[in-house]
Order: structure tokens, then C-alpha cells, then sequence
């Protein structure tokens, strides 16, 4: 009789201090296999309480581990699921062996609705009313309504996308700013990165949705921003390295620019001595915008179920990231 061939080894990687908001449970596991039957009882779950269990994974949950030694760690190793969007921190370093996907798409509904509400927010003045309160002054400021206005959206992957769409609902023209300047659904226009100048002076709000990659690196820069037009607001939501937050500042103290909301910054917590706690007009939102703390990991998980099942019957994944772009 032929041995039974055993069944692929799932490490997951999450954490020890990994908050309730993303930690990957045995409880939450356990659910999404309710919610995909038939796909979790193929491979065998551990959870990263052994490390000998590494050296036989042939795949890995989640991104607590040394990039730099996974090689040597886990010599079986072929496929590693991360539930971030963005994978800076590892794809650099992996070895060029591995398959990585991404979560790419999760940030959507609640980010969408974040850019939309950031939009909002410097729409209608909200950030010169706080100023204003801190100083206990009473200065009034009208604004018109936010539908038919012009967002520019620096990045047209799923969290760029959900702004489109949301900003859309208000009427708004949308242009998207992305590598290749392809036609994306949700985006009136979209142009090539290298033309971003042509359309930054008619943003009313500039969204960054970027990750941060070797040619995202500082790609807003002091030129970029040169280009807004003074009525503009600035939203962040991609990754701070995207974008020189020096020349915002320095447009924000002088007044030349409506207002900013920055979801994103580096290093992150943002340090207490930082001069960007007090630029005038700048919320800081400390990265917790797009995160949906109730269904984080839950949608996380169906990522991984969906590219679980096409992993074990031999299918490309979704989300496969190219280590050596970064995205």
C-alpha cells in the first residue's frame, strides 16, 4: 500500500504583542475554515509556538519572522502569505525562491470611506476650526460643497481605487496618477507617474494611496508638491517615504495650502519632539485609518483561503508579489 502523502505544513507567523485588531487566532482560523470548508483540513495549522515547526512549514501566515534567515529557517519553504498591503520590509530581503502574496484589497471599504472622510474634513475646514479652538478663537470660514471638485489619486491599486469609488458617489472628477497611465474603472483619467505635473494643478485634493518601492521612494517630491494649487488638501494613506512631508510642512506654515491629513509616517509611533505635531492645519491620524479593527484578520483570512485552495491545486495565486518591484 503507497504511503499517504502528508499534508502541507501552514506556519503562522503573527506576533507575540500583535494587538486583538490583527492578531491571527486559532479562533479566527477556525471561523474562516467554517466560511471555506474543505480547505483548511488539507494542510496542517501551527502556530508558531515551536520553532522547530518552521523548518518543516512549507508555508507561512503572516510576517513575524527574519527575512534575512527564512532560507536557512524554513529550507522547505515555498509560499508566504502576509495580511499587510504593503511589504516593504520583506520583499527586499527575501530570497528570490520564495512566492510571496500580498493582501492587496483589504484596506478597501474602510479606507475608501477614510479618504472620503479625510476629503471632508479639509473640505469644509474642519482642521482650521481645531486650530482655531486651541487658540480660543472665534473665526469663522465657508465652504461650498465638496461634489464636482477634483481629486488627484496617486495610486490606482485597491485602497486608490476605493477612494475613486467614494469620491465618485459625491460627484467628483477623479484622475489617477499610476506607472503604466492604463485606463483603471472608477478614474475619469489616469496618467502616467513621470506626467503627474500636468494634472496636480488641477487637484482640489490630492490623495497618496502608494506603496512605498524603489520608484515610489520620495516620489512626491518638493517639485511635486510645488505643482498643487494653494486651494489643495493633502491626504495620505499610503506610506510617508512617498512623499517629502519638509515641503508640505513648509507650504502648510506659509499658508499656501488648504490643509493635510497624514495617516502614515516615518518613523512610526511618530516621535513626541517631531516639528510635524505642530505644523498648522495638519491632522495626524496615527495609522489607523484603513485598518478595519472589526474584520481585519476575517478578510485577511478569506485572502488566504482563496489563494490556499488555488495553492494546493496547483493555480497561480492572486496577489503575487514581484520581490524585486516591491508590490
Amino acid at each position: 500500500m503507497a504511503k499517504k502523502a502528508s499534508r502541507p505544513l501552514v506556519y503562522v507567523a503573527d506576533k507575540p504583542d500583535t494587538g486583538p485588531a490583527h492578531a491571527i487566532t486559532q479562533a479566527r482560523i477556525k471561523a474562516a475554515a467554517k466560511r471555506h470548508p474543505g480547505i483548511f483540513n488539507r494542510v496542517d495549522i501551527r502556530y508558531g509556538l515551536d520553532p522547530k515547526d518552521l523548518s518543516r512549514a512549507e508555508i507561512v501566515l503572516g510576517v513575524a519572522f527574519d527575512p534575512l534567515t527564512l532560507k536557512a529557517d524554513a529550507p522547505n519553504l515555498k509560499w508566504i502569505q502576509s495580511l499587510n498591503a504593503g511589504v516593504e520590509k520583506l520583499a527586499p530581503k527575501l530570497d528570490r525562491s520564495f512566492m510571496l502574496t500580498n493582501a492587496s484589497g483589504l484596506h478597501g471599504p474602510k479606507g475608501g470611506e477614510f479618504g472620503l472622510t479625510c476629503m471632508l474634513v479639509l473640505n469644509h475646514a474642519v482642521q482650521s476650526f481645531v486650530g482655531s479652538q486651541r487658540e480660543r478663537k472665534w473665526n469663522p470660514v465657508f465652504t461650498t460643497p465638496i461634489e464636482g471638485k477634483t481629486v488627484v489619486v496617486a495610486g490606482t491599486g485597491g485602497l486608490g481605487h476605493a477612494v475613486a469609488v467614494q469620491a465618485k458617489r459625491h460627484k467628483m472628477t477623479v484622475i489617477g496618477i499610476n506607472t503604466t497611465g492604463k485606463k483603471v474603472p472608477g478614474f475619469d483619467r489616469v496618467v502616467k507617474a513621470k506626467d503627474m505635473a500636468k494634472v496636480l494643478p488641477r487637484a482640489d485634493f490630492f490623495v497618496v494611496a502608494l506603496p512605498i518601492t524603489k520608484g515610489t521612494e520620495n516620489l512626491i517630491d518638493r517639485t511635486a508638491i510645488g505643482h498643487l494649487p494653494n486651494h489643495c488638501g493633502i491626504v495620505n494613506l499610503g506610506r510617508a517615504r512617498v512623499m517629502d512631508y519638509g515641503a508640505m510642512a513648509e507650504r502648510l506654515r506659509a499658508g499656501t495650502l488648504l490643509g493635510a491629513v497624514c495617516d502614515v509616517f516615518d518613523p512610526e509611533p511618530l516621535p513626541s519632539g517631531s516639528p510635524l505635531w505642530d505644523v498648522p492645519n495638519l491632522i495626524v491620524s496615527p495609522h489607523a485609518g484603513v485598518d478595519d479593527g472589526s474584520v481585519y484578520v476575517d478578510r485577511g483570512l478569506d485572502i488566504f483561503a482563496d489563494n490556499l485552495k488555488r495553492y494546493l491545486s496547483g493555480r497561480k495565486l492572486k496577489n503575487l508579489v514581484n520581490l524585486d518591484a516591491g508590490y
